[in-house]
């Protein structure tokens, strides 16, 4: 067998440019992100398009989702002016709670929002200090630069994280407000249309 995979590399040796070039491409086609720098949202499209627009004109969704083990939840986004809907993505997990969505909705609001400063997730603390809002903020309240690395997650898990559980769960999600989303009808279709660059996705 290793001479088979050996003889195998050998045949596709003299293609490794452009192989790796059509890799390249193909991640780059599929890259889907949130700007906190400029305040836009890409996803990515069937075909290597993508829909690039300001974080404002999506809206959020609970989506349920039907499986064997019984009901789950996740986040949909919808471009409002297109109607396309995005629920493959990593940030649209499967969750078991609703809460646990709603939760995560509010936290991409704050990590959008310039004015406040990054949200205190595990994912986000190795970034904090190159965010001048939020190296402020930490100074100011003298947190801990390395306060999720270093942490017992376990111990956690079984105090403070359980607590913290608890509050996100019975927390009136319904009453909760976006304020970084306008309302709908802001801008005519048409204006909207004039705004888009020229090689956007066709509206």
């Amino acid at each position: 067998m290793p001479w088979v995979m050996s003889a195998f590399a050998l045949l596709l040796k003299p293609f490794d440019k452009l192989l790796s070039k059509l890799l390249d491409r193909g991640l780059e086609a599929g890259e889907s992100y949130f700007s906190r720098e400029t305040g836009e949202v890409s996803f990515a499209m069937p075909g290597g398009k993508k829909l690039t627009a300001p974080f404002e004109e999506f809206d959020a969704y609970v989506e349920r989702v039907i499986e064997a083990g019984g009901v789950f939840y996740r986040l949909m986004f919808v471009h409002r002016y297109t109607a396309k809907q995005f629920s493959q993505t990593s940030l649209s997990r499967v969750e078991p709670s609703k809460e646990e969505v709603m939760a995560l909705w509010d936290m991409l609001q704050r990590y959008m929002d310039t004015s406040q400063p990054l949200p205190d997730v595990p994912r986000l603390e190795p970034f904090r200090h190159l965010d001048p809002v939020t190296a402020e903020h930490d100074e100011r309240i003298e947190r801990n630069p390395r306060f999720w690395r270093d942490l017992d997650l376990e111990a956690w898990r079984q105090g403070e994280g359980a607590e913290w559980l608890k509050r996100q769960v019975e927390y009136p999600w319904d009453k909760r407000r976006c304020k970084l989303t306008p309302q709908l009808g802001k801008i005519s279709m048409e204006e909207y249309r004039k705004q888009r660059p020229a090689e956007a996705w066709p509206i």
